[in-house]
């Protein structure tokens, strides 16, 4: 049940891990009721933590587990009475993937298709399956809880992905880059580009500073260290997508200098990896 690699020049890294981590079943004899249909109940549990690396080496790793309300969904259903047509196994896909889509923490992930289907238990699908054509006689019943396992890898490095929100300072008169000063340093923006790197202007309020400092900065908040401005707001969707959902604290204080990219590499650098495999 792994996750599909796709070809993308990465910002930010996603890793999907899906394991059936319990499975249980019951079954109880015919109670001899006339009429009493054949019935089987379903709970599918799933516990699904987010593990989110920032930075390089040495970059934090915050772990967001989601556990109780929501993280569960049931089905009942009755088994059909005509032996000829047994409950298969294409059937217990069709009730899994209803049940799985109506978790909100996998949802909340923002799964494609395809990660849907990654982290569908089919190693629990023929015991299912058969545990359904099993039923035979009025008021049989049977009852099978499925626990699932999602690990969901995010990791990229913050300084890199703001950047792409940004731009290079103007140029000041006389036709230097970057006028002023910069706010952390308060040493000028332009004569330092060896030094510092050049002026970058943040998103939404045009504050200036030298590449070198904010990144540094960018490294534990991605604020703009004068007004507070997120420049988070600002990102190609995409990319806002996977830090927006987990806050600020999830910024590193990894001291090591980033590999600051271009100002304006091209957004949406999202890649997916396979999960590793089973030894």
């Amino acid at each position: 049940m792994d996750s599909e690699a796709k070809k993308v020049p990465p910002l930010i890294r996603l890793r999907l891990e899906a394991s059936t981590s319990y499975l249980s079943t019951t079954k109880t004899e015919p109670s001899g009721i006339a009429g009493g249909d054949p019935e089987l109940a379903l709970l599918l549990l799933c516990r699904v933590t987010k593990y989110i690396k920032t930075g390089r080496g040495r970059g934090q790793t915050i772990e967001r587990a989601y556990r109780g309300s929501g993280a569960e969904a049931s089905y009942i259903g009755t088994v059909p009475r005509d032996t000829d047509t047994p409950l298969d196994e294409d059937s217990v896909r069709v009730v899994i993937r209803g049940m799985l889509r109506g978790i909100r923490p996998l949802r909340d992930l923002h799964l494609t298709d395809g990660e849907w289907e990654a982290i569908l238990p089919e190693d629990v699908v023929p015991q299912l399956a058969g545990l359904a054509r099993g039923l035979h006689g009025d008021g049989a019943r049977a009852a099978a809880v499925v626990e699932i396992k999602v690990d969901w890898h995010v990791r990229y490095n913050a300084p890199r992905v703001l950047f792409t929100a940004c731009r290079e300072a103007p140029a000041a008169a006389g036709g230097e880059t970057g006028g002023g000063e910069c706010s952390i340093c308060f040493e000028a923006l332009s004569g330092e580009e060896e030094k510092k790197g050049v002026g970058v202007e943040l998103p939404g309020c045009a504050h200036a500073f030298h590449r070198r400092c904010i990144s540094g900065w960018f490294r534990k908040k991605p604020t703009c260290p004068l007004c507070r401005g997120d420049v988070t707001e600002h990102l190609h969707p995409e990319l806002r997508k996977h830090l927006g959902d987990f806050g600020h604290d999830v910024f590193s204080d990894d001291d090591d200098d980033p590999d600051i990219p271009a100002l304006l590499d091209a957004p949406g650098d999202v890649v997916v990896e396979e999960a590793p495999s089973d030894p």
